[in-house]
């Protein structure tokens, strides 16, 4: 069987899925990936909207007959994945494999922590009575033991924390539960699979556990594909980044009470250092709670009334690990608690000392929570020795990966050089069925009045509109600010985020067919609203991340000390790749026609802004707000309305 079988005119798909289009770049994808494979080799491949990347990544992976792991950006691709895409693929091409799906261990019941959890007054809470009695019979009859199948029960998230595990806290082989353990019984299936579904997340938990010298979470393979791999540089630096947090203690201090509940006089042994602790993390949150929410911890440790406060936890933590010392050899669970003890305090003196040049030093600070973070500043070093020590082929795919069609800048972040690369412009036919509105007459983005002037020019746009419109907002502020002025302009369904959840927000803007949507981050990307539910995306800034955030800051300054620009080496990329997610929501299917207007001036005004146009999928451009209203007028009438 090769790819032109599956994927061809006549091939395995065509015949078997209703609906399946073979299509050109699709094809070209797989036969690349045919190679890399045979070559163990790395393909970087941006393959535009409509490609159909996921047939071409499964395809030469089921034909292969290797060991194969697919990692995705989200528990939701991850689904969709294993649910829906690759048993249609089975049936399509009459092959019998042992596919696999793993999540991270918080999507599973720990056993051992909902069994204390049962035994606690929290189980007779009356909002959780009816949970922990549904949970009794369910232990038994479940087969995967995900939350998820329960979660619709749970009225307060926080009680998750006392049935789910963390790496710190999972027991291991030690546990009375370890035969029956869910995340074991799921890992276990995992390592004789012949394809394997995982997600990011999961993937570099494994990498910063094998970092640590310590086992392994994952089957070795053959082939590993990362899709959405535009997440990979962010989510790669989230795991490899360090973290002591006000959480982390208070987890901490309730575990070691529960097991040494358990364990004779270990209660009265710990009692007093357990509440000396207590009140001087109390003491030190006082006094987090009246830093900055978000900075590097430069200044922080030469603040005397913080010196003082972190002192004394330290001290007390200190006091506490004596206390626990001679009760580890009695309990299996207070042993645990002494060994992330001793590991939070070695973390802690390195948090205050900030010697690593390797990264960036930085603290959060709210009202009842803090958080200490030792970031990498480059992640392409980490990334590159997980890779040595894997004897695999690497595909890496996303529908955003270059920047003015280089893959030079996702390279460098990641370590992924040398290596093959692709890029699949999208089947769709941007000239007819797109026009991108970039108004002239706004004034700079930084002014004062830029978003009321915008609102005000927009309006016609959005009033004439034949579908639906999604605003998409670089800041919350500026979010807010347009829900306030369209809820009095406008008679469209208006729906804003933070205001509902946002799979339901999404399925009532598709079923109200008119509706406007405000979103921010989390709706430039991975959101898929086909049709006429969606006529137009409006977005108000190129989306620049904030030079003041702690680690970028970091970045910025590390590049330009040794030679390099790093507004044009990292922040204009950045933000390249993050406009390109966004611009990605208006055309997601061959009839689908839409105006993309983009606010901000400064892609015509400003020498980079080619970089930007160059980056984004070729379509028309107009200045004139009535060329684009004429525009979807026509759509309307050319599709029949």
């Amino acid at each position: 069987m090769n790819v032109i079988d599956v994927l061809g005119d006549d091939g395995l798909l065509a015949q078997n899925i209703s609906g399946f289009v073979p299509r050109e770049q699709q094809i070209i994808m797989a036969e690349k990936i045919v190679e890399v494979i045979d070559q163990q080799d790395v393909l970087i491949a941006e393959a535009g909207t409509g490609t159909g990347k996921t047939f071409a990544y499964l395809v030469p992976a089921l034909i292969s007959g290797k060991k194969v792991i697919v990692s995705t950006g989200t528990k939701t691709l991850q689904d969709q994945l294993f649910t829906k895409d690759i048993p249609r693929l089975l049936t399509a091409m009459s092959l019998k494999i042992k596919a696999r799906l793993l999540k991270g261990r918080n999507n599973y019941l720990c056993l051992h922590r909902y069994h204390k959890a049962a035994l606690m007054p929290i189980s007779r809470f009356p909002e959780n009575k009816a949970l922990f009695k549904h949970l009794r019979q369910w232990i038994y009859d479940t087969s995967l033991g995900e939350v998820s199948e329960f979660v619709d029960q749970v009225e307060n998230r926080l009680l998750l924390a006392n049935l789910t595990s963390t790496p710190e806290n999972c027991l291991g082989s030690e546990c009375d539960h370890y035969q029956d353990c869910f995340v074991y019984k799921a890992r276990r299936k995992a390592l004789d699979a012949d394809l394997l579904v995982i997600n990011h997340h999961l993937l570099f938990a494994d990498m910063a556990i094998k970092q640590g010298g310590f086992g392994e979470l994952l089957p070795n393979a053959d082939l590993i594909v990362l899709d959405e791999s535009h997440q990979v540089p962010e989510i790669a630096g989230r795991f490899f980044t360090h973290l002591f947090s006000s959480r982390q203690c208070k987890e901490l201090l309730n575990d070691l009470l529960t097991e040494a509940g358990e364990v004779d006089a270990a209660f009265a042994a710990i009692s007093e250092p357990h509440e000396h602790f207590k009140r001087a993390l109390r003491d030190a949150l006082l006094v987090m709670s009246q830093m900055p929410e978000r900075e590097s911890t430069r200044r922080l440790f030469q603040t005397p009334v913080v010196i003082e406060a972190f002192d004394l936890l330290m001290h007390q933590a200190n006091t506490l690990l004596s206390a626990l010392e001679p009760l580890v050899v009695q309990s299996t669970g207070l042993q645990n608690g002494y060994v992330r003890l001793a590991a939070m305090i070695d973390l802690l003196e390195d948090m205050r000392q900030q010697s690593d040049p390797a990264y960036v030093y930085w603290f959060e600070a709210r009202e009842k929570y803090f958080a200490l973070h030792k970031s990498p500043l480059d992640v392409a070093d980490p990334l590159s020795e997980f890779r040595a020590t894997m004897d695999a082929a690497w595909v890496l795919t996303s529908a955003t990966l270059a920047v003015d069609q280089s893959f030079a800048h996702f390279q460098s972040q990641t370590g992924f050089e040398p290596a093959q690369t692709l890029l699949l412009d999208s089947p769709f036919d941007y000239q007819s069925q797109a026009l991108m509105l970039l108004p002239k007459n706004l004034p700079e983005p930084n002014d004062f009045h830029f978003n009321q002037r915008m609102f005000e020019y927009l309006q016609p746009l959005i009033e004439q509109a034949t579908g639906g419109v999604f605003m998409l907002f670089t800041s919350h502020r500026s979010l807010q600010m347009a829900a306030s002025h369209f809820r009095q302009v406008s008679d469209r369904p208006l729906f804003v985020q933070g205001q509902a959840d946002r799979n339901q927000m999404l399925e009532d803007f598709r079923a109200a067919g008119n509706g406007l949507l405000l979103g921010a981050a989390s709706f430039w990307e991975g959101v898929d609203v086909s049709g006429t539910s969606l006529s137009c995306v409006i977005i108000d800034k190129l989306p620049f991340a904030h030079p003041g955030e702690p680690v970028l800051k970091a970045r910025i300054e590390h590049i330009n000390k040794h030679g390099g620009k790093a507004f044009y080496d990292l922040q204009i990329p950045k933000a390249i790749i993050s406009l390109k997610q966004g611009a990605g929501r208006l055309i997601r299917g061959v009839d689908d026609r839409g105006v993309l207007v983009i606010c901000d001036r400064r892609i015509i005004s400003k020498s980079y802004g080619n970089r930007f146009l160059n980056s984004l999928p070729d379509m028309p451009v107009t200045h004139e707000l009535d060329s684009a209203i004429r525009f979807m007028t026509q759509s309307t009438a050319s599709n029949g309305h």
